[in-house]
């Protein structure tokens, strides 16, 4: 008997402590449904145990806390919102907070959306406040550690669908939408930017993605741009002046082509001081390979494509025939 005594113990002992394993390590409700629980940054491995004890998910924090240590994931845990079924273990709990399994928005940005109108969408979707995504998008510190040669990251701003946590800051929404932008640029066979380069080639984009309606017409436009830069004459985009008005017109009048802006290329030569959108794939390869053709000029047919000319007279001609477009075109000075 006395040699049956002492295993007899070792076996109530662990019995009793894989029962109280048991024990804790089950949900505190068993009901149907979920919860959400928010683990802040910077927040202690003690204090992340309490809360979650105090919101009901686990039964004991010593418990959780001895299971964090056991594990090795007291430095593991992941800030961020967490969505939980109410029926969730404490070893399950554990592995989502360690693995920063965390709540996610969906959200998508359409090609030629502007900075003004990203913040908004952002806003009216409950992500981020707009003002704080533009005072974020202006940041000095995050345009320079992308080396981004404007005052603000438009036409950096990529547009896509994209997956994020839910509750991360306007600047990391915006330093997600930078990397996306130059994951994409990478993408395109290129020469290694010059700092003009990049000014050069953004600024075009964003000019193609706001006057090309037809994805066959993209590299002629950009063409068309870049020849009238070459030959010196004002690139005359009735795309720019719709960015200084901040809203889209259904017809431009000639005194809105006389609003005094740098960003009006009907007044002055060479490039905008910025990209007025933010450019998608199809506009950033169109403005690195432009097509090989000599027009100078452009108008709307009235049904999404433009007839190109290469002469003002054929141009002028274009426009008699065209008159009912809605957009003005080329114009010489």
């Amino acid at each position: 008997m006395k040699r049956l005594r002492f295993p007899l113990i070792i076996l109530i002992i662990l019995g009793g402590l894989v029962a109280l394993y048991y024990y804790f390590n089950l949900p505190v409700n068993f009901g149907k449904g979920s919860a959400v629980f928010t683990v802040e940054k910077g927040e202690t491995v003690r204090s992340v145990a309490l809360n979650l004890m105090d919101d009901g998910f686990i039964r004991s924090d010593l418990f959780f806390i001895t299971l964090m240590r056991l594990s090795k994931k007291t430095r593991s845990i992941k800030a961020g919102e967490y969505e939980f079924d109410l029926e969730t273990k404490n070893t399950k709990i554990l592995s989502v907070l360690s693995k920063g399994i965390v709540v996610t928005i969906k959200f998508t940005i359409p090609e030629g959306y502007n900075l003004k109108q990203i913040a908004q969408r952002l806003e009216s979707q409950g992500i981020v406040d707009s003002e704080a995504f533009l005072g974020a998008s202006s940041d000095k510190t995050l345009l320079d550690k992308y080396k981004i040669p404007f005052k603000t990251a438009e036409g950096f701003l990529f547009p896509d669908t994209y997956i994020i946590a839910k509750g991360l800051d306007g600047s990391q929404i915006a330093e997600i939408m930078i990397k996306k932008f130059f994951e994409s640029l990478n993408d395109i066979p290129y020469v290694d930017y010059t700092r003009d380069e990049l000014i050069k080639t953004v600024i075009i984009a964003s000019l193609v993605e706001k006057e090309a309606q037809l994805e066959e017409e993209r590299a002629i436009i950009a063409a068309v741009f870049y020849n009238r830069l070459n030959k010196g004459k004002r690139l005359e985009s009735c795309a720019t002046v719709q960015y200084i008005l901040g809203k889209t017109k259904e017809r431009l009048l000639f005194s809105d082509l006389k609003i005094e802006s740098p960003y009006n290329t009907y007044l002055h030569p060479g490039l905008p001081p910025g990209p007025i959108a933010n450019p998608g794939a199809d506009s950033l390869k169109a403005a690195v390979s432009p097509a090989d053709v000599d027009y100078l000029f452009f108008v709307s047919k009235n049904d999404g494509s433009h007839y190109f000319s290469s002469t003002y007279n054929e141009h002028l001609k274009a426009i008699k025939k065209f008159s009912g477009s809605r957009r003005i075109g080329y114009q010489l000075s």
